[in-house]
């Protein structure tokens, strides 16, 4: 057991921790949130999801002709299945004729009765001048009936985690979706199928002789530097409508207006939100260019924000890479010693490596080494470039913040635990800094990647 002394210096030590932690701004810098006239609207990060600007983003809202999203959608999943090509003809019927040059299906391209037309001429039909006609014809073409092609629609919907429900498959009456679910919808599209951008940016689409213009006018009138699509929304229930995407310097946003006042304003309000996303990737982008899809990247780069030493390469951190010693004692003296969680340290004698001349993290290692959080790996050696287990981890840091002893959750593998890292361990895992993988199994021997080092130090960050 503890002393009594012994358990209220690490409780000083938690305090000191807790006291100098607030200090440290953790948060996204934010610019000045913009005034738009949309009654709802987002902007979210292609890369990663994150939501950027909202406005009421989840209140259910009429899109119009932004439910042809969907529509496009399931086009391009029936392309992928081999089902048809692009080449492939789709037959017209009279009704199907009629509707095209009925004023209630806007906007209306006319269809050749008992003709064909092929499916990437429907398709541009649909995402340019927003033909509801056409989408009928695809959705009849597809699943016999306009009636199974939108139950398609709602299963899609459902399984991507959209809020809403499609009553048609146009638009031209009204249904309701959030903001929100149109742009996860428009991401999923882009990372799925990236050639639709090569039909949602093109600026008008030639079809019986006459030139239909792109709805989107953020490609012509309201033209926006990097935008590439997507599509307009309008119908009186609707409001105007406007989702599109953009991109600069290889990073992509996409943003969503619904309900704005009129056909200038849903473009202005979408170039205000875009520079706004723009404005806020500027100035909360940390350095990587190796980290955008991967789990633990919020935690990478609010590390590089508190200014902890990552060790990064050519502008890459390499989370999938094993940290080594040098690099997990750097980083655990960069992140605990301006906090003051170090100096409570007893200090010892600092013991003299040998392989540590002019290595980039030596005084780090030092300053760790004398007051004994981390050791030789023998014959005076340290071996910084040589990966860490997950226990030697643990122990580590144990050794910095002297928890209570406890008795750690039992895994699987909790036997293959070496006998001088069980306390370490059943210390550190206790207060659940480590957990089991997608197996749970601990992997006690295994190694740490940088990744979950920088999730494992922002636990602590959080914790104490």
């Amino acid at each position: 057991m503890k002393s009594a002394s012994t358990k209220r210096r690490f409780a000083s030590v938690l305090l000191a921790l807790l006291l100098l932690l607030s200090l440290v701004p953790v948060s996204a810098s934010q610019p000045d949130k913009p005034e738009i006239y949309a009654e709802s609207a987002i902007v979210i990060d292609y890369d990663t999801g994150e939501t950027i600007y909202a406005k009421d983003t989840d209140s259910l809202r009429v899109p119009a002709s932004m439910t042809k999203i969907m529509t496009a959608y399931i086009i391009f999943e029936e392309l992928e299945a081999g089902t048809f090509t692009l080449d492939t003809m789709v037959p017209i019927s009279a009704e199907n004729a009629r509707k095209s040059r009925d004023s209630s299906y806007p906007a209306m391209v006319p269809l050749p009765s008992g003709g064909e037309v092929s499916v990437e001429t429907l398709l541009k039909l649909i995402l340019i001048p927003s033909a509801s006609a056409s989408c009928i014809v695809m959705a009849e073409f597809i699943s016999g009936s306009e009636e199974a092609f939108v139950a398609r629609m709602n299963q899609t919907a459902q399984r991507l985690g959209m809020v809403g429900e499609y009553e048609n498959c146009h638009g031209a009456f009204p249904h309701y979706l959030t903001a929100r679910s149109v742009a996860i919808l428009i991401r999923e599209f882009i990372d799925r199928f990236p050639q639709i951008l090569e039909y949602t940016s093109l600026p008008s689409v030639e079809f019986n002789g006459k030139t239909y213009p792109n709805t989107n006018k953020l490609l012509t009138d309201h033209y926006y530097e990097g935008c590439d699509g997507f599509k307009t929304g309008t119908i009186p229930e609707a409001g105007y409508c406007l989702s599109a995407t953009a991109v600069r310097d290889g990073r992509r946003i996409i943003a969503v207006v619904m309900k704005s006042n009129n056909d200038t304003h849903r473009h202005t309000d979408t170039a205000t939100i875009l520079d706004y996303g723009f404005q806020w990737l500027d100035e909360n982008s940390f350095y990587f260019d190796d980290i955008a899809d991967h789990w633990a990247r919020a935690n990478i780069e609010r590390l590089a924000e508190t200014g902890i030493a990552l060790h990064t390469r050519g502008g890459k951190f390499r989370p999938y890479e094993p940290i080594t010693r040098g690099e997990f004692t750097a980083m655990l003296v960069s992140a605990l010693g301006p906090r003051g969680a170090l100096d409570a340290l007893p200090e010892g004698t600092t013991p003299q490596f040998t392989d540590l001349d002019d290595y980039w993290a030596q005084a780090e290692i030092l300053r760790a080494a004398s007051p004994g959080l981390v050791a030789g790996t023998g014959y005076g050696a340290f071996s910084p470039d040589s990966a860490i287990s997950r226990e030697q981890a643990m122990v580590i840091l144990n050794n910095a913040l002297r928890p209570p002893q406890a008795q750690g959750p039992t895994f699987p593998d909790s036997a293959s635990v070496s006998p001088w890292a069980q306390q370490g361990v059943n210390n550190i895992t206790a207060l659940g800094l480590f957990s089991g993988g997608s197996d749970g199994l601990l992997h006690p021997g295994g190694q740490l990647t940088r990744g979950e080092a920088a999730t494992v130090f922002c636990q602590i960050l959080d914790r104490l």
